[in-house]
């Protein structure tokens, strides 16, 4: 999958992430860790961060009407209801601390925005191609270094019970290679389709 779209877009006034310290690094940043969500919907604390990375891809999300559902189905998510808020939207976050700057890989799931949809091993999740976006954060601002595309596995209300490890998203870096890389399990079966590398400092 193709990460890099552009580069160096934007920069604005964000309140840093909770998940930040100024005075520490990230431990052993090689180990594949899951990457964390925050719920866009009526963003709170550390949300409202992602969501104003976010704001613009909101703001045409929410300028759309949400999906039909289906007739005698009542919508998946009654948040598609909303007057208020961004309706249906979440995000998934991977961060890593240098010390005076925290750098954010981020992937937006909101009606309208996703582009594609991959074939799934399990009818309870769809893996859907959605925005993506990489930001670097220092004191009260950010700046844009990517923004492409990458997976999201949405999880159906209809989903089974598994365990914690059978259906996940895991991000490591590559202290070397200077990248993120991104790997994706659906009910233990990986998603080759969905993993790709992300340089924190790309080229062009």
């Amino acid at each position: 999958m193709r990460a890099l779209l552009s580069s160096s877009l934007a920069a604005g006034l964000v309140l840093l992430p909770a998940t930040a310290s100024a005075e520490s690094f990230t431990p052993d940043p090689e180990r594949w860790r899951p990457v964390a969500y925050s719920d866009l919907r009526l963003p709170r604390g550390e949300a409202e961060s992602y969501a104003s990375i976010w704001q613009d891809r909101l703001d045409e999300s929410n300028s759309k009407p949400p999906p039909a559902s289906a007739p005698g189905h009542p919508l998946t998510d009654p948040s598609l209801s909303y007057v208020v808020g961004n309706p249906g939207a979440s995000e998934w976050h991977f961060t890593i601390n240098f010390q005076t700057k925290l750098a954010a890989l981020t992937v937006l799931d909101a009606p309208n925005v996703c582009t594609d949809e991959y074939p799934s091993p399990a009818a309870g999740v769809k893996i859907k191609v959605c925005p993506m976006r990489l930001a670097m954060f220092e004191a009260n601002r950010y700046a844009l270094v990517i923004d492409g595309a990458a997976c999201f596995l949405e999880r159906q209300p209809q989903a089974p019970i598994e365990d914690s490890s059978a259906t996940r998203t895991e991000v490591a870096y590559d202290v070397t290679a200077r990248a993120f890389k991104i790997r994706y399990t659906v009910s233990h079966v990986e998603i080759p389709q969905c993993g790709q590398t992300v340089p924190l400092h790309p080229t062009n």
